[in-house]
């Protein structure tokens, strides 16, 4: 909160001194970088993605932009659930701990031009256009683990049957429908620039957005273990299910009573493509902070 108030305190200044000029001018090379201003996931005054920028001024009134991104969120979550043998569960009690993890990689450019239209003291006034080209890569993985037992009514164990699930994703992620992207990107745009101190500024944009993209392959694969044992911990069945998402491929092999007894086929293959195009009015989502050199 302390730093929200600064920068009020900052904006106000400038508001208060207008009559210095702080115009940029020809020949200007200014580094700018975006952050939240409030709580975002729980994180205040966070860096965001596609808000590392430069600029050059070819005049007073002329600027070349180039803006890069970059974005890494790896996520990983834990749960664990657990059921006691009761009558109303047929006396089988249940425990299962899933680990998920979704991983997100995003790049992008977009180069652009600016006219400053309006400069007054503090005050600099813009608008331009921009176009570029990103990417975002998605993958995940599920890993199950689980063991359910079987008890008479006198508490006697009878068997016991452990599950082990690991599904692996490709190109996509674990709990969200998007696949992994390349887009084309345009903005019309028109911001503003209040300089709090001689080259150093913040600003703020909004505009008319244009994307499409198309997505890449994507499918899963997974294993899974299940194994039943008897009352004597001997094994009564053990199957061992391996999907290939990529080829189709479906493989189921025993071992125990059912030894012996492989099956294999060619399942449909299990893949999720996407394509996007949209318009879309933006207000930036940050503040930029940027200093003219």
């Amino acid at each position: 909160m302390k730093k929200v108030l600064v920068l009020v305190a900052l904006c106000f200044s400038a508001f208060t001194s207008v009559n210095a000029q702080y115009a940029p001018e020809k020949g200007d090379f200014a580094l700018e970088f975006g952050f939240t201003p409030f709580s975002s996931d729980g994180e205040a005054f966070k860096p965001i993605d596609n808000m590392l920028k430069v600029r050059y001024l070819v005049s007073a009134k002329d600027g070349l932009r180039l803006k890069l991104g970059l974005g890494i969120n790896n996520t990983s979550n834990t749960t664990t659930t657990a059921q006691p043998a009761t009558e109303e569960y047929n006396w089988k009690s249940f425990d299962e701990t899933t680990t998920t993890k979704n991983n997100r990689t995003n790049f992008s450019f977009m180069l652009g031009y600016e006219r400053h239209l309006f400069t007054k003291g503090r005050f600099d006034v813009y608008a331009g256009i921009e176009l570029g080209y990103g990417m975002t890569n998605l993958s995940g993985s599920k890993a199950t683990v689980g063991e359910s037992k079987r008890y008479d009514q006198d508490g006697v164990l009878l068997g016991s049957t452990t599950t082990d699930n690991l599904t692996e994703y490709v190109n996509r992620g674990t709990t969200e429908g998007a696949t992994s992207q390349g887009y084309f990107q345009g903005n019309l745009f028109a911001g503003i620039d209040c300089y709090v101190w001689k080259g150093l500024y913040l600003g703020m944009e909004c505009g008319l957005r244009f994307k499409t993209g198309s997505g890449s392959n994507a499918y899963y694969s997974y294993t899974n273990v299940e194994t039943e044992f008897k009352a004597n911990n001997t094994i009564a069945t053990k199957t061992t299910a391996v999907y290939d998402g990529a080829t189709g491929i479906y493989k189921t092999t025993y071992e125990g009573e059912n030894a012996g007894k492989p099956y294999e086929r060619k399942a449909a293959v299990n893949t999720q493509e996407s394509g996007t195009t949209s318009f879309a009015l933006f207000v930036e989502p940050a503040i930029r902070i940027g200093w003219n050199f």
